[in-house]
């Protein structure tokens, strides 16, 4: 990591990079990922399906809250996109990526739900871009504790070289993540992530 993304570069090739950071999958696997996401060289973005799955997303520091619809799905990576064309990318809920908003969390090391429920102290690591574009990695060592006052809440507090964070997920009975407030980014802030009713 550490790599200078260049201003003037392909939003495609930027989007493409991202697949294959965040797939984690071998090569012809990043490939259809990447297909699906940009399509051919020069193609825009897919357009959602009718009817697909959707997010409301609220952004703290901005003091904004907008739906997302979900574009793509592949090897337990979700990629939803606003209408700007800005993008999150959530692996089981867990937010690993976004796109479009400044300065962006490239990729993260982050830990399943079914970790999280466990509730065992684990590392974590986010790669972000600073305010020259550049990819910084933070690494925190993290604890979970479960919300005393929700037994399907789960609390997750993370310390690193800039400090302290906190994210806090509320599960359903099956143990899938509905509801979210995660760390993005310094640029960004925190984000909620909350399923939209259809």
């Amino acid at each position: 990591m550490g790599a200078v993304l260049e201003m003037n570069v392909p939003r495609s090739l930027v989007t493409f990079a991202a697949v294959l950071a965040l797939a984690g999958c071998n090569a012809a696997t990043m490939q259809a990922v990447a297909s699906r996401v940009i399509g051919p060289a020069g193609a825009p973005a897919v357009k959602p399906a009718a009817g697909a799955p959707q997010i409301w997303l609220t952004l703290f520091s901005r003091g904004i809250k907008f739906p997302m619809t979900q574009i793509s799905q592949r090897d337990g990576v979700t990629i939803y996109a606003a209408k700007d064309g800005v993008q999150v990318f959530l692996r089981n809920g867990i937010l690993i990526g976004t796109r479009g908003f400044g300065r962006d969390l490239m990729s993260a090391d982050a830990p399943t739900p079914a970790g999280l429920r466990a509730g065992a102290a684990h590392q974590r690591s986010y790669y972000d871009l600073d305010g020259t574009d550049t990819t910084i990695r933070h690494v925190f060592t993290c604890t979970v504790e479960r919300d005393s006052a929700a037994n399907n809440a789960i609390a997750e507090a993370c310390t690193a070289d800039i400090g302290t964070i906190r994210n806090q997920y509320w599960l359903d009975s099956a143990g899938s993540v509905i509801k979210s407030k995660q760390w993005v980014s310094q640029g960004v802030g925190y984000a909620a992530v909350e399923r939209k009713d259809g």
